[in-house]
Order: structure tokens, then C-alpha cells, then sequence
């Protein structure tokens, strides 16, 4: 298997001290991201060829929560690396959210919730992980 970056991009959604996380599926399949599962995570995903990271990050959140973001803000680049893969992830903050929020790929992510950034569920996805303790952090 050649080996190769990948681009992923991963949207913390702030709704004053509560952000959105979803729960990935128990039997999720390995999409070719970082596998994890059954774990809690911010919307995200691959950015495609020829999209901007903010269409991107628009485009994962819609797909999967049925939510329109705006106000983006990239926050910090990151390195997700597993033994088999490697992805440079962008996060991204959105500061507005609409719409009603829906399980849109129920294979993927069974459940989105709304947590207080001060009460966040202990399995998280690593990369969203490193990007909510990065952002805690520097919000001190």
C-alpha cells in the first residue's frame, strides 16, 4: 500500500460553553479516516479535491448533522497519526449554527448531543480529543 497524507477536517460547533459531539457507531466501518469507535466526536471528515477547508468543513457538517454553519475560524492544524495512516487535520471553529439538528449517517455516528464544555463524555475520538484540550487551554 503506497503511503500518503491525507487532509481531514474536523468542526467544533460553540453554542455559548456547550459544543456538539456525535457518537460513532459501535460498528462503524473503516472509512480510511482514523479508526475509532464508540466514541464521541466533532462533525468532520476528508476535504474533497478542488473545495476551499471552509466548503469542506460546511459540507461534513450538513452531511452529517443537517446543520448550516457560518462565522468559521480556523483554530490549529494538527498531526492524526496511525501505524496505517496519517492525516493533517484542520480545526475548525464555527461560532453560528442553524437548522434542526438529525442522525443523518446513522453508520457513521448513531447519536449528536450537545455537551457543556466543563462535563464532556471520557471516550473521545483522539483527534477531537486534542483539538477541544487544545482549545480549553488556550481559552483560559
Amino acid at each position: 500500500m503506497d503511503k500518503y497524507i491525507k487532509v481531514g477536517i474536523g468542526v467544533m460547533i460553540l453554542d455559548g460553553n456547550k459544543i456538539l459531539l456525535g457518537h460513532r457507531a459501535k460498528d462503524k466501518k473503516d472509512t480510511g479516516g482514523i479508526y475509532e469507535v464508540d466514541c464521541w466526536t466533532v462533525p468532520g471528515g476528508k476535504q474533497e479535491y478542488d473545495e476551499t477547508f471552509f466548503e469542506g468543513a460546511k459540507r461534513e457538517v450538513k452531511e452529517e448533522t443537517n446543520l448550516d454553519v457560518d462565522d468559521l475560524e480556523l483554530f490549529n492544524v494538527a498531526d492524526d497519526i496511525q501505524p496505517d495512516r496519517h492525516y493533517i487535520t484542520l480545526q475548525v471553529i464555527a461560532k453560528k449554527h442553524n437548522g434542526e439538528l438529525k442522525v443523518m449517517e446513522p453508520t457513521k455516528e448513531d447519536e449528536w448531543q450537545w455537551f457543556d464544555l466543563d462535563n464532556l463524555p471520557e471516550k473521545l475520538y483522539s483527534p477531537s480529543r486534542k483539538f477541544i484540550e487544545r482549545y480549553l487551554k488556550l481559552r483560559k
